[in-house]
């Protein structure tokens, strides 16, 4: 089910910018730029990846894609279906390869005019500093981060809409979106009734091959990424509540992670970014504006 989300929003991308360079071309309000950097992630290798191509190709750029390494056939296949459908191959070259190396060259490039990025903060910043470190006019990027993604919920909201919402925010995709929910701040009138709701719908997802129709969360990207996580999982086990936690099927594929929940005191306990399907929830009671400015903190 995300997979096929996932294609129709590459057509989305596809058909937003054929309709935004129509009318670039009426208007002449785009100038191209030159030669444009795309350097996308993993999570997204079809919509993100295609998302970025278009956009430039779209005002004019050529383009030097560079995909994530963990996911190069999806964007090898992207850029064939480009090119079978006109796109000059001079206009779209694909290079693959570890973004410290292959990326970053990329990025050096004399007479690269623009860079779009998504992925971390820290990688976002460290290619800021290089273009900001190159002589000539100023290089533009577009880069599209991380972050901690949060919910605010009243004591007005319908339970039912919250839970369902907040299970195909934190855990669909094995919670591995940029846009995916990491914080729910529910007021404490209602928090017992929808904590109790979360954690029998987190229960009745089923884990396995994403082949699988059935499936609803599939593995999380590689090994790396497991440790990573399970780390995370139990500092929290350590700090916090545990709200909703169970291990592994045996009989499952490999690198699957169950969703997880953790009950915490405050806004500020929650450091850093975990890119997995792990929730932190914390009750609030009093002025709203007050909890959004925590989680804007």
């Amino acid at each position: 089910g995300d997979a096929v989300s996932e294609v129709r929003e590459a057509v989305d991308f596809l058909r937003y910018y054929a309709a935004q360079a129509q009318a670039s071309f009426t208007n002449a309000t785009h100038v191209p730029l030159g030669p444009v950097v795309c350097i996308s992630p993993w999570n997204f290798p079809l919509a993100i990846f295609m998302g970025q191509v278009a956009a430039a190709l779209a005002t004019g750029n050529t383009v030097l894609a560079k995909p994530a390494e963990q996911t190069p056939a999806v964007a090898l296949e992207a850029v064939r279906l480009l090119h079978a459908a006109g796109v000059p191959e001079g206009a779209v070259q694909l290079l693959h390869g570890p973004g410290e190396t292959v990326g970053a060259a990329l990025v050096a490039l004399p007479g690269i005019a623009g860079v779009v990025f998504t992925g971390s903060t820290p990688v976002a910043r460290t290619i800021n500093r290089a273009l900001a470190a190159k002589d000539g006019p100023i290089v533009p990027l577009i880069a599209e981060t991380g972050g901690i993604n949060a919910m605010l919920v009243d004591s007005t909201a319908l339970p039912e809409q919250v839970v369902d919402a907040v299970v195909q925010s934190a855990f669909r995709s094995a919670g591995q979106r940029c846009s995916a929910l990491r914080l729910l701040c529910v007021h404490e009138a209602i928090a017992d009734h929808v904590i109790e709701m979360v954690q029998g719908a987190a229960k009745e997802l089923v884990l396995g091959d994403t082949a699988n129709w059935a499936t609803d969360v599939g593995p999380v990207s590689d090994k790396g990424a497991v440790d990573g996580i399970q780390q995370h999982i139990q500092r929290l086990k350590s700090s916090s509540k545990v709200l909703l936690a169970h291990d592994t099927p045996a009989q499952a594929a490999s690198n699957l992670i169950a969703p997880h929940a953790f009950e915490l005191q405050q806004v500020s306990d929650v450091a850093q970014e975990i890119f997995g399907p792990v929730l932190h929830i914390v009750r609030w009671s009093g002025d709203p504006l007050a909890v959004i400015e925590q989680v804007n903190a």
